[in-house]
């Protein structure tokens, strides 16, 4: 049976390359939400500073198109990050589902070893049991 432990160790080098990459996906999903967050507290303060001055009514329809354009890029943004994060969490589990397949099935082989060695030892004990016995009954 072959040692397992060079995958193992590789599954989990790749496993925490993995957890990296998800969580500079996740950074930037914070990222995008403080932009979001900060767009949408200028455009309320903006409203409320075109609302008290009359004269500047006609710039808001232009800033508020332009905000709705950024918005819908937020949008398509985090969309697509959404689904970034949903691919590199399906093959994050499916390494980390490699990875237990693998060290289940070297602890089997392990113990299946440490079985046959404690049966080789026994048998090896028993004989030389055997073998004493028998020289006490020739003497």
């Amino acid at each position: 049976m072959a040692d397992l432990t060079v995958l193992i160790r590789l599954h989990k080098h790749e496993l925490d390359e993995k957890r990296l990459a998800l969580g500079r996906l996740y950074a930037e999903q914070a990222s995008l939400e403080r932009e979001r967050r900060e767009l949408e507290r200028t455009f309320a303060q903006e409203k409320i500073a075109m609302e008290t001055t009359r004269d500047i009514h006609f710039t808001l329809a232009k800033y508020v198109e332009k905000v709705r354009l950024q918005m819908a890029e937020l949008d398509a943004r985090e969309a697509e990050l959404h689904k970034k994060i949903s691919v590199a969490k399906d093959s994050m589990m499916a390494t980390f589902s490699e990875l237990k397949k693998y060290e289940m099935t070297q602890q089997e082989r392990d113990r299946l070893a440490a079985e046959e060695n404690l049966i080789r030892e026994s048998k090896e004990m028993d004989a030389i049991g055997l073998e004493n016995f028998r020289r006490k009954e020739e003497e």
